[in-house]
C-alpha cells in the first residue's frame, strides 16, 4: 500500500475532457485479459511513444514539419479508434466524451452505475486532441455518491490502473504534462485580458 501512494504522488493529477467507456470484466476475464505486451493494442500505444518522442525533437528545430507530422498522426489516431468503435462489443457504459481527473497512475470520472472496490474494469480511453487510444485494466477503489449528479450519472468511479505498461504510462504522463501545459497558458492568456 505504501509503494503504491508513493506512486501516486510521483504524477501529476489533471482534469481533462477524454472519451471514456468501460465494462466490468468476469473474474476469469481478470485473470486472463488478453491485453499483453506484443497485443496489437500494446504494439500501436508502443508507436504512438515512439512517434511523440520523434515529434518533440522536431518541435523546435523544424515546427511547420512538426505540425505537419502531428496532424497526420492525430488523423491515423482517429481512422484507429472509429475502426475500433465499429468492430468492438458495447461497453456497459457507452464510450463517450467527458470530464476526467487523471493520472499515468489512475482514473476517477463520472458513472450511472455504482462500483465495488476490487471490481477490475476494461477502459477504453481516447485523449484528447491526439485521438490515442488506450484499452487500460484498473481496479475501482471507490465509488462514492456524487453531491450533485452529473445528467444519468450519480456516481464518482476512482480506480487505479493496474498490468499498465510502462508505454502506455508513457503516453498517459506526456498527455499530462502537455494537457497542463496548456491549460496553464490558457489561465495565464486569460488573466492579462
Amino acid at each position: 500500500m505504501q509503494n503504491n501512494q508513493q506512486e501516486r504522488r510521483r504524477y501529476f493529477r489533471i482534469v481533462d475532457q477524454v472519451a471514456i467507456g468501460y465494462r466490468r470484466l468476469s473474474d476469469e476475464e481478470g485473470a486472463v485479459t488478453g491485453i499483453g505486451i506484443n497485443s496489437p493494442a500494446a504494439l500501436i500505444v508502443q508507436l504512438e511513444n515512439q512517434i511523440s518522442a520523434s515529434l518533440e525533437t522536431l518541435r523546435s528545430a523544424q515546427p511547420q514539419v512538426h505540425e505537419l507530422l502531428e496532424l497526420f498522426n492525430r488523423k491515423i489516431n482517429l481512422v484507429l479508434s472509429l475502426d475500433e468503435a465499429i468492430s468492438e462489443p458495447e461497453s456497459e457504459q457507452k464510450k463517450r466524451s467527458q470530464q476526467v481527473n487523471i493520472s499515468a497512475c489512475g482514473i476517477a470520472f463520472p458513472s450511472h452505475e455504482q462500483l465495488q472496490p476490487n471490481d477490475k474494469i476494461l477502459l477504453d480511453l481516447t485523449l484528447f486532441p491526439s485521438n490515442v487510444c488506450l484499452k487500460l485494466i484498473a481496479v475501482v477503489i471507490g465509488s462514492d455518491l456524487l453531491e450533485e449528479p452529473i445528467g444519468d450519472d450519480a456516481y464518482i468511479i476512482r480506480a487505479d490502473f493496474v498490468e499498465i505498461t510502462s508505454n502506455e504510462q508513457e503516453v498517459l504522463v506526456q498527455h499530462v504534462i502537455k494537457r497542463q501545459t496548456l491549460q496553464l497558458k490558457e489561465r495565464r492568456e486569460a488573466r492579462q485580458k
